[in-house]
């Protein structure tokens, strides 16, 4: 994919399928309509570093599926289903990856704690007169541009405005 925005093409959305079904405990992982799902938006951009950073050799996927296993088995022995403490395999794979990176020297626990503080102690709107382009978003421009074309918007003033 050479812009944001741009679905990727079918080799990819193959190869993703084959690593995703590869990973353990995949019959967790949260789907909708039979395809992995994402409830917030760092969960996608985890997803889509741990496969990018694969995809360019940065680590083996065997690897990254140890780490994400352990990550699952350490959650699984510290927690049981009744201290309300709630099940994210995004946070599991969140924590592999940040194990593999580490392991691997691209990043050093220090590099990562003072990111998440940096990145915790910004106020969410602190950018809001900033276009934000994510790596994966739906522009509300175009998903709602077909609309004139159903149904023609009236913009002349009213009698009432």
């Amino acid at each position: 994919m050479d812009q944001l925005n741009q679905r990727p093409d079918q080799h990819t959305v193959a190869r993703l399928g084959e690593l995703v079904e590869d990973l353990p405990f995949a019959e967790r992982i949260p789907r909708r309509s039979g395809d992995v799902a994402f409830d917030e938006a760092w969960e996608i951009r985890a997803f889509s570093i741990a496969t990018a950073l694969h995809t360019e050799g940065g680590f083996e996927w065997p690897e990254f599926q140890s780490r994400l296993i352990s990550s699952i088995e350490r959650w699984e022995s510290e927690n049981s289903t009744t201290n309300g403490r709630n099940w994210s395999y995004y946070e599991r794979w969140m924590l592999a990856l940040e194990e593999v990176v580490e392991s691997r020297g691209m990043v050093t626990p220090e590099e990562i704690d003072r990111r998440t503080k940096q990145i915790l102690e910004t106020p969410a709107n602190a950018n809001h007169q900033h276009a934000v382009r994510e790596p994966i978003t739906v522009s509300p421009a175009a998903s709602t541009a077909h609309l004139g074309e159903r149904w023609p918007i009236d913009r002349t003033p009213s009698a009432h405005s």
